[in-house]
């Protein structure tokens, strides 16, 4: 009673399960069979016959459990089964009840083992497709027609459709132009014309909500019929798996996995692997734009450094013309007076244009050195203010560092001023002086000092004169500070950030 009572329980449990299952007795006698196991072994009945007569060669392994099932009670083997087209090999997992005194009933659970190693072997291609499309260099490369082709035909592969193509919309939004369409019968790329949205809203507005559409008959999906006359039904298309590409947010177009001439319903595998490949493709569309920009980045970058070249160049140019139009002018002066003006004017000008011609030949870094620049400029005053009846040495002392060439102006032209200064005022006529120029840097300042050994000024006397305010105007720009010394000699001293 408690046989036939367990029996009639294990039979409504297994009547709606999908699944090949089988109730037998500790002697292997069958007493139920699902309707998926006698299709699984194509017999219309399996009762009245025993589990081994379905078996090839696992007998005793069958009949080893159920002597032993007084200590062992469950057993998961694989076994090869019987059927009228030949054999196959299925996993067959069995666990026993107790039902009375040295009585067992065995339930059994069968499942086609080339389904599970299909699904192995599809699994496999996919994850294995995955792994290569991540390594990609044509992907990351930003050439998109090279990465497109790549992505597509590997997806076909792995998924074993007929057709992958990639949709990309237009700027305006109106139509979807197709950026690639693999074909597997012909192993190739093949053309495919453009869609105009307007004639498909409602399949593009369930991309808002949905992550994928699925339609094993396409034609007759609500989600998919639009497509019929323009498309579906011109390729012979009858079931596809679409998924939109997405970048920052937007969707930018989609991807398309198409059966042609059959229907197909597509596995949880499929779907996982499409959304995976519809990231690749955005990727491969994010980095051909990033690489579009940077291409466009340099471009305008050398543009700039070209035309900033050019305009350095035209500057020197018309600098050394400005500075041979005032030597003429010097040469045809005629007092010592206006002869000195207008050198004042030529040392100015031959102070910007030692800047200058610095900056032409370092084109590529607008941060010159002050060492070099100061003795450049302290050389071309050694041949400008020469006079055999002034006797006077230029001496620099200069630490060396880089500065901006804004702030190299401004010390250029304060050192000018000082030294124009020293040269007219501090000595007589042939007289033996020392004019020194020094910077020091200290922590983020820097500290210029221009000194001479000259007669100074008096007590009480205010120094003015143009090159005095000049100078005071360029320690204004700079926000430094400025200390003149006249009691021993002439001290100009102007501290100032570096920064």
């Amino acid at each position: 009673m408690a046989q036939q009572d367990i029996l009639s329980t294990l039979r409504k449990l297994i009547s709606g399960m999908d699944e090949s299952l089988v109730i037998f007795d500790q002697s292997g006698m069958i007493l139920h069979a699902s309707f998926d196991l006698e299709k699984l072994l194509e017999k219309e009945s399996l009762i009245g016959t025993t589990i081994n007569d379905h078996l090839t060669y696992e007998h005793e392994r069958i009949e080893h459990f159920l002597r032993d099932l007084n200590t062992s009670r469950y057993m998961d083997l694989q076994v090869i089964l019987k059927r009228s087209g030949g054999v196959f090999t299925a996993r067959m997992r069995m666990a026993a009840w107790k039902v009375d005194e040295n009585e067992y009933l065995v339930l059994g659970s069968l499942v086609d083992a080339t389904q599970i190693e299909r699904k192995r072997r599809d699994l496999l291609r996919k994850t294995l497709t995955i792994e290569l499309l991540s390594k990609s260099k044509k992907i990351r490369s930003g050439k998109l027609h090279d990465a497109i082709y790549e992505i597509l035909e590997m997806s076909s592969k792995a998924v074993g459709t007929t057709r992958v193509n990639a949709w990309l919309f237009d700027d305006a939004h109106e139509h979807i132009e197709c950026v690639g369409n693999y074909d597997t019968r012909v192993g190739k790329m093949i053309p495919q014309e453009s869609l105009p949205v307007i004639e498909m809203p409602t399949y593009f507005m369930l991309f808002e909500t949905e992550k994928i559409i699925l339609a094993a008959n396409a034609q007759t999906s609500p989600y998919t019929s639009e497509l019929n006359d323009a498309y579906l039904v011109p390729n012979g298309i009858v079931s596809v798996m679409d998924i939109p590409l997405r970048s920052e947010g937007g969707i930018i177009g989609v991807i398309c996995f198409e059966q042609v001439k059959q229907t197909r319903n597509w596995s949880l595998n499929d779907q996982k692997f499409g959304l995976i490949a519809a990231q690749m493709v955005s990727l491969a569309v994010e980095t051909h734009k990033r690489k579009l920009a940077q291409q466009e980045l340099e471009a305008a970058l050398r543009q700039q450094k070209r035309l900033l070249s050019e305009t350095n160049h035209r500057i020197v140019n018309n600098l050394k013309i400005t500075t041979s139009l005032l030597n003429i002018q010097v040469s045809k002066a005629r007092d010592s007076y206006h002869k000195n003006l207008m050198l004042d004017s030529v040392n100015r000008v031959q102070s910007i244009l030692s800047l200058h011609e610095m900056l032409t030949e370092n084109s590529k870094n607008l941060r010159i050195s002050l060492n070099q620049y100061v003795n450049r400029l302290v050389q071309s005053l050694r041949e400008s203010l020469s006079f055999p009846q002034k006797q006077l040495q230029l001496l620099t002392s200069i630490d060396s560092c880089e500065v901006k060439s804004s702030l190299a102006m401004s010390i250029g032209v304060i050192i000018n001023e000082a030294v124009l200064n020293a040269y007219k005022h501090a000595f007589g006529e042939n007289e033996i002086g020392v004019i020194r120029i020094d910077f020091q840097m200290q922590g983020p300042k820097g500290v210029l000092e221009i000194s001479d050994n000259g007669r100074g000024i008096k007590e009480n006397r205010e120094l003015s004169g143009s090159g005095v305010e000049i100078i005071r105007g360029m320690v204004e720009h700079l926000n430094g500070n400025l200390d003149i010394d006249g009691t021993n000699g002439m001290k100009i001293c102007v501290s100032f950030s570096l920064r």
